[in-house]
């Protein structure tokens, strides 16, 4: 093996060897639970350690994003020496990967993004990309999603992964394929089949996504179940 092939077998196994997944679902608890606190206490004037928790959170939205950012960056390198054939799939140029592959994903490449609103939380993002993927449109789904910081865009496969663990998996399945393929033209069919399964815990094949991949079709599956639930 040459130096070069060995340098990018190290590579790889270090992309892979990053927590992002178990970062994403540690923010994901975390938020829910200063949530239930902050609703808890809500009457009681006693200080409370609320204020550490957001400081948690914000700590680890953080780490989420950067580490996002680092398994772009590592994907890139390995694509541009050409030893990793399926980089290019999941792998954008731009200033921000988060909203690139936002573009790619919703099919609006190049078209002009709103302005990125720093106070969005995830709870209020994810609330807004139901309700437009709910509609049917893939332009309002993109405006949703690229207007919330990279941050809390890396932490929505986590949030909606957590809304997903009590419905039924096989029919929130049935009802996903045409509404994926409505409004995320750019994602595969094959990855797009294999993340539902993955977020719904079902059997999948192995698949290398980006973290806005996930995201995007934990979105899109919470809008299929409140569709199925009538719940708002």
């Amino acid at each position: 093996m040459s130096l070069l092939h060995a340098l990018a077998s190290r590579v790889e196994t270090v992309r892979t060897g990053l927590p992002m997944a178990e970062v994403s679902v540690a923010r994901g608890r975390l938020s829910s639970a200063t949530a239930l606190l902050a609703a808890t206490l809500e009457s009681s004037a006693a200080s409370t350690a609320a204020p550490l928790l957001a400081s948690a959170t914000s700590h680890l939205d953080a780490a989420a994003g950067a580490l996002w950012r680092a398994g772009d960056e590592l994907d890139r390198y390995l694509a541009s020496v050409g030893l990793v054939s399926d980089a290019a799939a999941v792998v954008v140029s731009g200033s921000c990967p988060w909203a690139d592959r936002v573009d790619v994903l919703t099919g609006q490449v190049g078209a002009a993004r709103p302005a990125v609103v720093g106070s969005l939380s995830v709870d209020a993002v994810l609330a807004a990309a139901v309700r437009a993927a709910a509609g049917g449109s893939a332009v309002a789904l993109r405006q949703a999603l690229v207007s919330a910081p990279p941050a809390v865009g890396w932490a929505l496969g986590a949030r909606a992964a957590g809304m997903l663990g009590v419905v039924s998996p096989e029919l929130v399945r049935r009802g996903a394929a045409d509404r994926l393929a409505a409004l995320l033209p750019g994602l595969p069919a094959a990855a797009g089949s294999a993340l539902v399964c993955r977020a719904l815990r079902l059997p999948a094949p192995s698949v290398r996504a980006h973290a806005a991949d996930v995201a995007a079709v934990g979105v899109v599956l919470v809008s299929v179940v409140f569709g199925q639930t009538g719940r708002s």
